[in-house]
């Protein structure tokens, strides 16, 4: 890869509603729109037939139905999830052909070191990395007691287990997809809970014993 071509920031969608009696309109934000990426680069094996070796290795690779890890030469620390969407015609150079790949990014915000921080009743700053909101993981070891909660102080929002804990069960909350598990069996959290994401420094704390974050930076 020798070439990449991105917006600076992702569009975001925009719902846009009228007011009677006022100027205007009312905005509201709802996400951010994907991306399109253009990668521009060379097939430099010896020969012509080697070219046509990895080209054909190249068009597998591309054309599966999953999503693929995208590495950016100017963040290498970074990858993207994207799918190739077309455009990989070869230049007519025979030894050293020019490829240029379009790729579709659904999400458009780019993942990149996975990190993780231990919570305990104590409140305690973590700090999310990235530029964006990312989603974590929560494994927790509740003690005894007839719930536990884990809690967002610095924006008040909290997600609250309801269960016969006895210090023996072990609770996971998949934020992003807003799941609870206890014992590895679906549970549903009180219903005056919100999963709420990472977001800059923040301070966390759990009711009662420990619980481990892990997450991955989210990249704009």
């Amino acid at each position: 890869m020798s070439e990449a071509t991105r917006t600076v920031a992702p569009s975001r969608r925009v719902e846009r509603t009228e007011v009677p009696g006022m100027d205007g309109e009312l905005v509201r934000f709802d996400g951010l729109e994907a991306v399109e990426v253009m990668v521009k680069g060379y097939l430099t094996p010896y020969g012509i037939d080697q070219v046509a070796k990895v080209k054909r290795i190249l068009a597998k690779m591309l054309t599966t139905d999953e999503a693929q890890a995208l590495r950016l030469p100017d963040e290498p620390w970074s990858y993207t999830l994207a799918v190739y969407t077309g455009g990989a015609e070869l230049s007519r150079h025979a030894h050293r052909p020019k490829v240029e790949l379009s790729f579709l990014c659904a999400d458009p915000v780019a993942y990149g070191q996975g990190r993780t921080d231990t919570l305990t009743t104590t409140a305690k700053t973590v700090d999310s990395g990235g530029t964006y909101k990312a989603w974590p993981v929560v494994t927790a070891k509740p003690a005894s007691g007839s719930y536990w909660m884990l809690t967002n102080v610095t924006m008040g929002d909290f997600v609250r287990v309801d269960a016969a804990f006895t210090g023996s069960q072990t609770v996971v909350l998949d934020m992003a997809k807003q799941r609870c598990k206890v014992n590895g069996t679906d549970h549903q959290v009180n219903i005056s809970s919100d999963y709420f994401p990472l977001d800059g420094e923040q301070s966390l704390k759990v009711s009662s014993g420990t619980a481990t974050l892990e997450w991955s930076e989210r990249w704009l």
